[in-house]
């Protein structure tokens, strides 16, 4: 076990900081940092016990006695080397009874309460203590320090004397977040810490080699305040992840799903000749095809209309026939497939453009073979002399006549416009003549009426 007192501020030229790993990458899935929430959840994470999430950082435990609480990743860890970096702050105004202190945690399980700062016994791992007090060995200074269990050993009543290293740093209170670094690289862990500087020199705390930490483990913090006296507050304010020396890209083979599943088996996942020779087939056909597409692009081509669709669609029936091939292939080995009925009506679809194609281009080659032999009448020649220029005033003139149609299509409908908006004037004038007429007999109407009665009552 080695065990350092908090360092001194050296010069510049002589500091010995402990510097980040060089190769790393960051994992944002497993770090932690504000705004910690989206959609009022913590993406990867959950909070267990009476740990809540807030705006600048996650309160594990609060000042109040007797409470603990968690946070962990969803799930496991993946990297062989990994380097992380987490701030935290512990306030109380507390001295002997303040602690007790939060944890990080390198578990198998994870998010099972218990006495042990806020997590289980006998747990399978590593513990990283930030102890900001123990009152039962009359301790009141804050302390860091490690410890390895198996899964069958208890919590020691007095930690220190039989962790794994540690060091004193007074980190309780500090003005601004402690940072922790925590490595395992090369079965090597190491533990630095800085508490004035933000994470900016991070001095050593304590190093062990050879030690196991697999692959599969969960990463979690927890933290539990006292039983008596005024406990602390334990506020974890970020923790990043650091994938340590990581495999490139091309390193790593995109397996398709039945054959990660085959591997996840222990079955080996292999293309058989047959196979792949059936690819390199298609992959010369598909490249066939491009290079005649830029031909026909990029040059001027002496296919007809019947010739370039009879082509594509050969082409394209090859493909479709190495496609089938391959498709009874991956539904033998139990991929996921289209089924029979959608890939026959994708073909239909295929041959139905085709032949739409093949249409155009025919009516295609009459128009410009009708061009063509208009220019060589007005020639007066075999030859045309000059073919563009003709075209561009063939084009012009077509265009100039559209623009006429246009302006004559505009007027016309212009002045049907206004004539309907006159005859909806006169319609209205005269149903309004018919409605005052009508009114005006029956006004009359009902005057006589009026009278006759008046006539008949003086008899």
């Amino acid at each position: 076990m080695a065990w350092g007192r908090e360092a001194a501020p050296k010069a510049s030229n002589s500091d010995d900081s402990v510097l980040p790993a060089e190769n790393r990458r960051y994992d944002y899935k497993q770090s932690l940092k504000k705004p910690f929430t989206y959609n009022n959840e913590v993406p990867f994470w959950k909070n267990h016990g009476n740990a809540y999430v807030a705006l600048e950082f996650i309160r594990l435990a609060p000042s109040v006695p007797r409470l603990r609480g968690s946070v962990w990743r969803l799930t496991a860890n993946e990297h062989k080397d990994w380097e992380v970096e987490f701030a935290f702050k512990a306030i109380g105004q507390g001295g002997l009874g303040g602690g007790r202190g939060l944890a990080f945690w390198y578990t198998e399980e994870r998010a099972v309460d218990g006495p042990v700062f806020g997590n289980k016994d006998k747990w399978k791992g590593l513990g990283i203590f930030m102890d900001s007090a123990d009152p039962a060995n009359q301790r009141t200074h804050p302390v860091v320090y490690g410890i390895m269990n198996d899964g069958t050993k208890e919590f020691p009543s007095n930690p220190p004397a039989n962790s794994i290293g540690g060091c004193l740093r007074d980190y309780k209170n500090s003005p601004v977040p402690a940072v922790i670094r925590v490595s395992y690289i090369d079965k090597t862990l190491k533990v630095a810490i800085d508490t004035l500087n933000k994470g900016k020199k991070l001095y050593s705390c304590f190093e062990l080699k050879d030690i196991d930490l697999p692959t599969g483990y969960h990463f979690g913090f927890s933290a539990m305040s006292s039983e008596t006296g005024m406990p602390d507050d334990h506020d974890l304010y970020s923790f990043e992840v650091f994938e340590v020396n990581p495999s490139t890209k091309k390193d790593k083979k995109n397996l398709r799903p039945h054959e990660a599943e085959m591997i996840k088996k222990g079955q080996e996942a292999k293309v058989d000749e047959a196979d792949r020779a059936t690819f390199e087939e298609v992959q010369k056909l598909v490249t066939e095809q491009e290079e005649k597409l830029k031909e026909w692009v990029d040059g001027p081509s002496t296919l007809s209309a019947a010739q370039l669709a009879a082509t594509v669609g050969d082409t394209q029936n090859r493909i479709v026939e190495s496609l089938n091939i391959i498709h009874k292939k991956l539904e033998s080995l139990g991929a996921p497939v289209q089924p029979a009925e959608m890939t026959a009506k994708s073909l239909e679809e295929i041959y139905k453009k085709i032949n739409t194609m093949a249409e155009s281009l025919s009516a295609m080659e009459g128009v410009v073979e009708g061009l063509v032999g208009h220019i060589r009448t007005q020639s007066g020649q075999g030859n045309a002399p000059d073919v563009n220029k003709v075209l561009r005033e063939e084009l012009k003139n077509l265009n100039n006549k559209m623009d006429n149609m246009d302006m004559r299509q505009s007027t016309q409908h212009r002045m049907t416009h206004e004539t309907l908006s006159k005859s909806r004037s006169w319609v209205t004038y005269v149903v309004c003549l018919i409605i005052l007429q009508a009114a005006a007999v029956s006004a009359y109407s009902w005057y006589r009426k009026r009278i006759e009665m008046s006539d008949k009552k003086f008899i």
